[in-house]
């Protein structure tokens, strides 16, 4: 009676489900042990179940579930999240060495679900891969944005901001208002950051603060949803029909204002005496030996990149 009231194609489609779980249950049961691979090759892990992994262990508050496994594993834990895998380090003595001594063994940074279909792909400095533009940005980077000389220089604009801030956040109790303390963090922090990289201020309007905080929100929910799905392998694709085009749009914009951002920067480039980050990328940009050809994509992924920090 049940198959009567189903088509050909709900019942290839529920056999292909069907299969693809009993696959993922049944494979861990047949599956020969190595015998050149040990326990002692993977760091302490909790019970794993199939096709999920340790995704079980994970709360809504990630860095208290991680804390939680992390104080009974062990400062150094593998997980399995779905079909990825993880390494978390909670120790400072360990990250240190990670960073210090096996930092190319580490500098690979795995590509975010559906990137190449993005309009800006992997050309932001957070997510491209190790190779000549991440050594690049990199090296402008702590040479020029968060150089010991660049950040005395930043000492005043940074003072204003927080002085902008505390001034506002006193006027508010002053009139009993109420004010939205994340809004506001977040027009300090990136308006720090750009008066550092740019020498101006990103967010002085309080719309466009409102408008790029529910940008940053949208962007990480759905980078959430597209990354769970990436978790189970083929399902990616899945994700990405449901979640891609949307993840498109953020991305769009985005670009409308960072468009802004880049070109009010090349307006007043010309009436300031010192340097700025993005002055030493647009003439990358512009100069066709430069150590590394970057176009205008990878100078907006770089901004975005400013705004999610």
């Amino acid at each position: 009676m049940v198959m009567a009231t189903m088509t050909d194609t709900q019942y290839y489609f529920l056999c292909f489900i069907l299969s693809f779980i009993s696959i993922f249950l049944l494979k861990p049961l047949f599956k020969k042990p190595s015998k050149t691979k040990t326990s002692l090759d993977l760091p302490p892990s909790p019970p794993a179940l199939p096709i999920i992994g340790h995704l079980h262990y994970l709360g809504p508050s990630l860095y208290k579930s991680l804390t939680k496994l992390s104080t009974k594993y062990g400062p150094l834990l593998y997980l399995k999240l779905g079909v990825s895998r993880c390494l978390v380090v909670s120790s400072a003595s360990m990250a240190n060495e990670i960073f210090k001594i096996h930092d190319l063994a580490f500098a690979e940074r795995p590509s975010f679900p559906f990137s190449d279909k993005l309009p800006y792909g992997s050309s932001g400095f957070f997510v491209a891969p190790y190779g000549d533009q991440w050594r690049f940005i990199k090296k402008l980077c702590m040479t020029e944005l968060l150089s010991a000389k660049q950040v005395e220089k930043s000492r005043v604009a940074r003072h204003e901001e927080l002085v902008r801030f505390l001034l506002k956040v006193l006027e508010s109790a002053k009139k009993k208002q109420t004010l939205d303390m994340s809004v506001e963090i977040m027009k300090l922090t990136n308006n720090s950051t750009f008066r550092l990289a740019m020498s101006m201020r990103s967010l002085d309007e309080p719309h466009e603060a409102e408008r790029i905080r529910k940008l940053v929100k949208e962007s990480n929910e759905v980078g959430a949803k597209a990354c769970l799905g990436d978790m189970f392998g083929p399902l990616s694709k899945l994700a990405f029909c449901l979640y891609g085009q949307r993840a498109i749009d953020v991305t769009l914009k985005y670009d409308e204002i960072l468009e802004r951002f880049l070109k009010q920067h090349e307006e007043i480039s010309n009436e300031r005496e010192n340097e700025d980050l993005m002055d030493l990328l647009l003439k990358a940009y512009r100069d066709d030996k430069s150590e590394f050809k970057i176009n205008r994509i990878h100078l907006k992924a770089f901004l975005l990149d400013l705004l999610r920090v």
